[in-house]
């Protein structure tokens, strides 16, 4: 049966269409199972990230996660039903998680949302980046869209933007590459890396998937110089065996990034007392001069011990203070280096202060501060003195008792002897005045004659006296001489004996001093400052030299940082009269740090070595070099005695006073005789005296 042509032509169109229908659902379906296929690799492969993520976290420790996606591919869209995935369960059982989309956060125009989901600067949590390729996981959570990250505030102070904390110690990164090679991933890395405020203490691991078993090659990259970043082969992941790091990575990054390439740090550091004649370099490193600035100076050298170990220099920033704050808040001296960027760290100690511990952080101690009032202290300090001090007051009055009874007695003795003759000789007395003074030679060993008295009986009295008076010399003798043989106990050992001493009283004028006392809260020690510093602020608050003089010449307590002073007084004072010295604190001994800058890559490296420095017995062999070594004051006691004028001050006051009583009562004579003789002119001979006469004048 023939077919037209017509309908021959339309049954071929008709297959034709049919075929190219048929084609066309084909070719549907294999995209459509292509990509079903595609998606369900891409799924396993972030299982596998996932499992690679919760394996860093049970290795660093860490019980707190971020997991930052971009919620706007199809991909990602399809992860919500990861949530029911084993990986991500296990990822659960390990840490707290918290999710951040910054398709959210670009379409809230929020930048500062993923620094919010830290947990400041502890605990340390973990990071993971889904795909360092995408440009809005570059801006807002690696921070690329903010690369300037110091930022000078009005008061001309370093703010830091929240880019550089993110890559500090305790932010864990485990960033995903989605780049096919190795090569093509690091290059990316670096592209993408450099820009960004890396450092030296930087915790970032990125992971490159390789195609042929899943296994996931894993890099740590950090940056020392400024310009160049680090990139180390760290390890691998596999599904089969794991977290598999090297060796050195099971280290610290203090142990493991131990050479800076030759970086320069800056430090700041408080020069007072450099001689002119030493350039500042010389002066910091010299032994000699220990007196000036020995605190500062003794860290200086003891932090350059640094500098070989790690391949890194140290450059001395000076200033004259540790740092003050103004009314405005604005900061002085080293502490406005710290804050304004402008040194790392500090060459010098600083004490722990509350307005300064939120602002900067400190290593452990490297320094101990001993400061005390010094002062010479005084042989005696009893009013009554040596001369008083042998026998107590009953034995005083009970000797003075004795002198009048034996000199009433002798009286009575005279009278005996001018009363029945028994003394022949004409020149004999039997005044009053007479038995005093025979007495008084007889107790001071000075007489009388032998022949002055006839009688037994006075003789006896005579001789009992003389007897008494030889033992009671002896025993006031012997106690006179060993007292000053011996050491002499000292009294003013506590603030409250200093206080109530007749010691002037002085502070060195440097500000932490002065600060001390200001803020003070003891009692004593306000009213040591305000009622005996403040009195006369001029003469009491003086530099060092000044008070180094003040307690030469004995009398003053100077409050001062011990081996300072002592370096000074060591060529000031003789051997004796260095083991004087007396030194009673105020404030506890003090231990004091470096200041470091807040969020500082080196704050570990610091605080690491001077704890090695502490074991190793470098800090102590620091200290000694830079310590006065003690005196052995046992030998100055076989020294020659010497009276000083404070303690024969009664003799001469006495003998004083006596020569101006002898010539009180001559004048009295003088003028009592003059009167006397001139009442007996007038009533011998009246006529002496002339009558007055009356003349008139015309």
């Amino acid at each position: 049966m023939a077919v037209p042509k017509g309908a021959t032509t339309a049954r071929r169109q008709t297959f034709a269409a049919a075929l190219l229908c048929g084609r066309t659902s084909l070719i549907t379906t294999l995209i459509l199972l292509l990509s079903k296929w595609n998606l369900c690799v891409s799924t396993v492969a972030n299982a596998y990230e996932f499992d690679a993520f919760a394996d860093v976290l049970k290795q660093q420790h860490l019980h707190h996660a971020i997991i930052a996606y971009n919620g706007d591919t199809e991909q990602t869209q399809q992860q919500a039903g990861l949530l029911k995935d084993n990986a991500l369960r296990a990822l659960l059982n390990v840490a707290s998680l918290q999710f951040y989309d910054v398709h959210q956060a670009e379409s809230a125009k929020n930048a500062t949302d993923f620094q919010r989901l830290f947990y400041h600067d502890s605990p340390r949590v973990g990071i993971y980046v889904a795909q360092l390729e995408d440009v809005l996981l570059q801006q807002y959570v690696l921070g690329s869209n903010v690369i300037s990250v110091d930022t000078i505030d009005a008061g001309g102070y370093r703010v830091r933007v929240d880019v550089g904390s993110r890559f500090n110690s305790s932010r864990v990164w485990f960033i995903m590459s989605k780049q096919r090679t190795v090569t093509a991933a690091l290059a990316n890395v670096r592209r993408v890396m450099t820009p960004l405020p890396l450092n030296i203490s930087a915790d970032i691991t990125i992971g490159v998937r390789l195609d042929d078993n899943n296994t996931i090659q894993l890099f740590d990259i950090y940056k020392i110089q400024k310009d160049w970043l680090d990139i180390e082969p760290k390890g691998y992941w596999s599904p089969a065996e794991g977290l598999k790091l090297n060796l050195r990575f099971h280290q610290t990054f203090v142990n493991r990034r131990r050479n800076f390439k030759g970086l320069q740090l800056v430090g700041g550091i408080v020069i007072r007392e450099q001689p002119a004649d030493m350039t500042d370099l010389d002066y910091l490193n010299s032994l000699y001069h220990k007196n000036f600035d020995p605190m500062q100076r003794k860290t200086y050298q003891l932090v350059k011990l640094m500098e070989p170990v790690f391949d890194v220099s140290f450059k001395p920033a000076l200033r004259k203070t540790w740092g003050e704050q103004a009314p405005n808040g604005s900061w002085d001296g080293v502490m406005k280096l710290l804050l304004s960027g402008e040194a790392e760290f500090s060459l010098c100690p600083m004490r722990f202060v509350p307005n300064r511990v939120h602002l900067i952080h400190y290593t452990i101690a490297v320094h101990t501060e001993f400061v005390f009032f010094i002062f010479r202290h005084p042989h005696r300090n009893d009013i009554r003195n040596i001369f008083f001090e042998p026998f107590v007051e009953e034995v005083w009055y009970t000797v003075i008792a004795i002198v009048a009874l034996t000199t009433l007695l002798l009286q009575l003795h005279l009278h005996h002897e001018n009363r029945f003759f028994i003394n022949k000789d004409p020149h004999f007395q039997t005044r009053f005045d007479y038995a005093i003074f025979s007495i008084l030679e007889a107790f001071f060993q000075q007489g009388p004659s032998t022949d002055a008295f006839t009688a037994t009986s006075t003789r006896t009295l005579i001789f009992s006296v003389c007897l008494f008076s030889l033992l009671l010399q002896q025993f006031y003798g012997a106690y006179i001489v060993g007292s000053l043989l011996s050491v002499s106990p000292r009294t003013i050992t506590n603030l409250e004996a200093l206080y109530n001493s007749s010691l002037d009283i002085g502070i060195e004028n440097i500000p932490y001093n002065i600060d001390t006392f200001e803020k003070t809260t003891v009692p004593l020690g306000m009213a040591i400052y305000k009622e005996r510093v403040c009195k006369n602020r001029e003469r009491n608050i003086l530099y060092i030299a000044e008070g180094a003089e003040r307690i030469k010449k004995g009398g003053f307590a100077f409050h001062v940082s011990a081996n300072r002073m002592y370096y000074i007084l060591k060529e000031l004072l003789t051997e004796k009269e260095f083991c004087d010295l007396q030194d009673v604190p105020f404030i506890p001994p003090y231990r004091i740090g470096i200041g470091i800058t807040k969020s500082s890559p080196f704050r570990e490296y610091f605080t690491t070595t001077i704890a090695k420095f502490h074991t190793t017995g470098l800090l102590q062999h620091n200290d000694n070099q830079w310590q006065l070594p003690q005196m052995d004051c046992s030998l100055s006691q076989n020294y020659e005695v010497e009276v000083d004028l404070q303690h024969f001050l009664p003799a001469l006051l006495f003998l004083v006073s006596a020569m101006l009583l002898s010539l009180a009562v001559l004048i009295l004579e003088i003028i009592y005789y003059n009167l006397e003789k001139s009442t007996k002119l007038a009533r011998l001979c009246p006529r002496i005296m002339p009558k007055p006469k009356l003349e008139f004048i015309n």
